[in-house]
């Protein structure tokens, strides 16, 4: 899904507002509970360089320390600056925060939310705000003290999520973003936010502007499917160490596993086993799709309306 327009000229710069690491915590569906992401800051700001980015932007899950790593192991790098964000958790859906000094807790009301981040001199952003597997804001964007809205979200692969946060009531008033909503290093940079500048700063100032758009590319189901592939793999590994007494230190999800019952983790060793034998990841990500798309059209069959 590529774009041109005048902010996608050769003078323009890419940022991705919306990348997850390992300190991202974990997802639930359904009755169960997942990494929401494995991934390495370093390894995550050598993948957006390999991507053409100039600003990376972490917005882990109600925290900010993955963010700060990754910025601490970039700043001796050139052509990449990272940007420290935050998905936050509001009692109404979720709102990135952009440029943040300190973490912004979780479970205020989402206007409360915004002021907050601003407060910090940050951005806030309505990411997916038509999503039918994440916690959105929906219409309420309408409403709120936002400065931008995430239109192009790369791993929303049905019809109808992306083309509803595109609409003009939703972004009036509101920069238009794109972002990969990465989960794993290879989805870095799949869609993007272009804005005129070569900055973090340019960045900033261009979103207030509203000079910004975006491109990119949906990402892949095979991605998908690889991505839970590796939290299966990671889930198995952090059982074992455990089970062996071998945690790995300074990292969240050995740790959770290596607190839960010796049971819990023998059937999280045989359970991730069991789920990496073909075809099941294969199986388990189509049918996944299929409900996603599902959700997606019954979204769009109640939004509609929206001019």
């Amino acid at each position: 899904m590529e774009n041109s327009i005048d902010f996608q000229s050769k003078n323009c710069k890419k940022a991705d507002i919306h990348v997850h690491t390992k300190y991202s915590g974990f997802t639930r569906y359904s009755l169960i509970q997942f990494p929401d992401s494995i991934s390495e800051p370093d390894m995550v700001v050598k993948a957006a360089i390999r991507k053409g980015l100039d600003v990376l932007c972490i917005t882990d899950h109600n925290s900010i320390a993955g963010a700060l790593k990754t910025q601490k192991y970039a700043a001796g790098l050139s052509g990449i600056e990272v940007v420290i964000g935050e998905e936050i958790s509001t009692a109404e859906g979720e709102i990135i925060g952009l440029f943040l000094q300190e973490r912004i807790e979780p479970g205020l009301d989402a206007q409360e939310t915004a002021e907050r981040i601003h407060e910090q001199g940050g951005i806030a952003i309505a990411p997916h705000p038509f999503s039918p597997h994440c916690p959105c804001l929906g219409c309420k964007v309408q409403h709120l003290d936002l400065d931008g809205i995430e239109v192009f979200n790369s791993i929303h692969r049905d019809p109808y999520s992306n083309r509803l946060a595109l609409r003009k009531s939703v972004t009036n008033g509101k920069a238009s973003m794109g972002g990969s909503d990465a989960h794993s290093v290879e989805m870095v940079g799949n869609a993007y936010t272009t804005f005129p500048g070569s900055t973090a700063d340019d960045f900033r100032r261009s979103v207030l502007r509203k000079e910004t758009f975006f491109g990119g590319e949906t990402t892949s189901l095979a991605a998908c499917i690889r991505w839970s592939n590796g939290a299966a793999m990671e889930i198995g590994k952090a059982a074992y160490r455990s089970l062996s007494g071998r945690i790995v230190q300074d990292n969240a999800l050995h740790t959770r596993i290596h607190g839960i019952k010796k049971r819990n983790k023998i059937i999280g060793l045989f359970g991730a086993a069991l789920y990496l034998v073909p075809p099941i990841p294969i199986i388990s990500g189509a049918v996944g799709d299929l409900i996603i798309r599902r959700k997606a059209r019954k979204m769009w069959n109640e939004n509609k309306w929206i001019d």
